[in-house]
């Protein structure tokens, strides 16, 4: 599970980027809880960064957890995926596709609400996946 993942410890290379309402207060803002603050801080870190690795496709997870609508946190990790499937250990790029990655990710995408015809975000990334 990755409710248990230590942010700061997994990620001290990293300065969490606060998100970023403008120059003046929102006039609605949203009250998300401090885990979704954090792990979004974090992704917006990594997307700074532009690190795709194993454990930016586990920060993915969580976000994704934490809101399954969240389509920059699908998109990054379909790039996560990409970048983790055409590469081996040594960093040889591996010209096929690692089936059993996608399949675990098309069930993680069923958990979190595969059924749900209106959460787009997920559907694309399904169909995304299998294209």
């Amino acid at each position: 599970s990755t409710s248990t993942m230590n942010l700061p410890e997994l990620f001290p290379d990293l300065t969490p980027v606060p998100q970023d309402d403008g120059p003046l207060s929102p006039v609605c803002s949203i009250s998300y809880s401090a885990t979704f603050i954090e792990a979004h801080d974090y992704l917006r870190a990594l997307l700074v960064k532009d690190e795709r690795s194993s454990r930016a496709l586990d920060l993915t997870t969580r976000c994704l957890e934490l809101n399954a609508a969240n389509y920059t946190a699908w998109h990054f990790r379909r790039r996560c995926l990409m970048e983790l499937i055409s590469k081996n250990d040594d960093g040889e790029e591996v010209p096929r596709m690692d089936v059993k990655r996608i399949d675990d990710d098309l069930e993680f995408a069923d958990r979190l609400g595969g059924t749900n015809p209106k959460n787009y975000q997920l559907w694309y990334h399904r169909r995304a996946l299998l294209d």
